[in-house]
């Protein structure tokens, strides 16, 4: 078995901190470019917010850090010095991109902007990843994963149905999704960016706005409000009310089941021991257990809650009833489906231990697979840059 490495002799600088950027270079080194870490000399501020094994903090044991800068070689730099300037701008006239994520004009005011890299390096691609971008009204403004979940608009999907609109406002995204869906976005566009080269020989600034990116994804009630049709609202109560929809507990956590169709319907009591309750006139059409879902839900909860998720869900899937377990991340590692597949892969590292990391979600029929190895400790490789 052979390691993938499309992007082996790419060559590029990780100016990035936190999530996005690192997170779009990293995507650059699993596949065999050249990645350079450089961080200022109190480390990338992700090294801070963990989490960390058995909750010390470690400026080298960042759960956050180590999963987004795997594969890369670890440098510190003090760009704000000439000498950290030259030796920068040394690494960028070999480099084929250049990624960031300063404040919009922040490179420009040090004299290490777009314009004036690139014409040390006219094939240089900058990728530049950012709150909002680098224009706008909103370009300098910080942000946050819930500040950036509300203001794309997806935080009024979130959560769906609610017993309460008054009391259960929209919440944010979880898991720092903003920022990774950032950085997915930023490493398409530069990929993207590479091929352009590769056609007219010249390099590129490539702007990604993280609020931009994430507004991609709602395109249901956006295309709702561009056609002038009403725009989905958040619904009151359990989504049994709106489409028999029951996330309903278990003895291990929660299940979704969804028998929407009669015939559905029909399996699930069937799957459930065909109880004395469903033969209740109230539950015999689709519209009546709308009409009577608050006492249908009572009734279900009253099975789900003596059985384990994976097993109502392995009943229901059998019988072809939708439905799902909400898993946890310790679910994810024991899935038999994940695993099958060797999704997670152990990387070792000197501080941290060994570790589990997220792979990447393809196969190849070649059987070749990702290749990580584990994030660099600060300032780990300054004698192979620094003179």
């Amino acid at each position: 078995m052979l390691s993938v490495n499309w992007f082996e002799g790419l060559k590029m600088v990780d100016l990035g901190q936190g999530i996005s950027a690192p997170f779009c270079a990293k995507l650059f080194a699993d596949l065999g470019a050249t990645v350079i870490k450089v961080e200022p000399p109190e480390g990338d501020y992700s090294r801070t917010l963990g989490p960390f094994p058995n909750d010390v903090p470690d400026l080298e044991a960042s759960g956050t850090f180590l999963g987004v800068n795997t594969n890369k070689s670890g440098l510190v730099l003090d760009i704000k010095t000439d000498t950290g300037k030259q030796i920068l701008l040394d690494l960028v006239k070999s480099s084929d991109v250049v990624v960031e994520s300063f404040v919009p004009g922040y490179l420009d005011d040090l004299g290490m902007g777009f314009d004036s890299l690139s014409k040390e390096n006219p094939m240089l691609i900058m990728t530049s990843v950012s709150p909002y971008g680098q224009s706008g009204p909103w370009a300098k403004y910080e942000a946050s994963n819930l500040i950036i979940s509300n203001l794309s608009g997806h935080s009024m999907e979130h959560p769906g149905p609610v017993d309460d609109l008054a009391k259960q406002p929209p919440l944010q995204l979880g898991a720092h999704q903003a920022e990774f869906l950032g950085g997915i976005c930023a490493a398409t566009a530069t990929a993207l960016a590479l091929n352009r080269r590769s056609v007219h020989g010249k390099g590129c600034h490539v702007d990604v706005s993280q609020v931009e990116s994430l507004a991609l994804l709602p395109q249901t009630p956006l295309a709702a409000y561009a056609i002038g049709a009403p725009g989905k609202q958040r619904s009151k109560s359990s989504a049994g009310k709106a489409s028999l929809l029951a996330v309903l507990p278990c003895k291990d956590g929660y299940v979704g089941i969804s028998p929407r169709q009669q015939d559905q319907w029909e399996r699930m009591v069937e799957i459930m021991g065909a109880p004395e309750w469903a033969g209740d006139d109230r539950f015999a059409t689709e519209q009546g257990r709308l009409d009577h879902w608050d006492n249908l839900e009572a009734l279900l909860i009253s099975w789900t809650s003596t059985m384990y998720k994976e097993d109502v869900y392995r009943l229901c899937q059998s019988t072809r009833i939708p439905s799902f377990p909400l898993n946890t991340a310790a679910d994810l590692f024991d899935s038999a489906q994940f695993n099958a597949r060797a999704f997670f892969v152990d990387v070792d590292h000197p501080v941290a231990g060994t570790l589990k990391y997220p792979g990447w979600p393809f196969h190849l029929a070649s059987g070749d697979r990702v290749s990580m190895d584990r994030a660099p400790m600060l300032g780990e490789h300054n004698q192979d840059f620094i003179q």
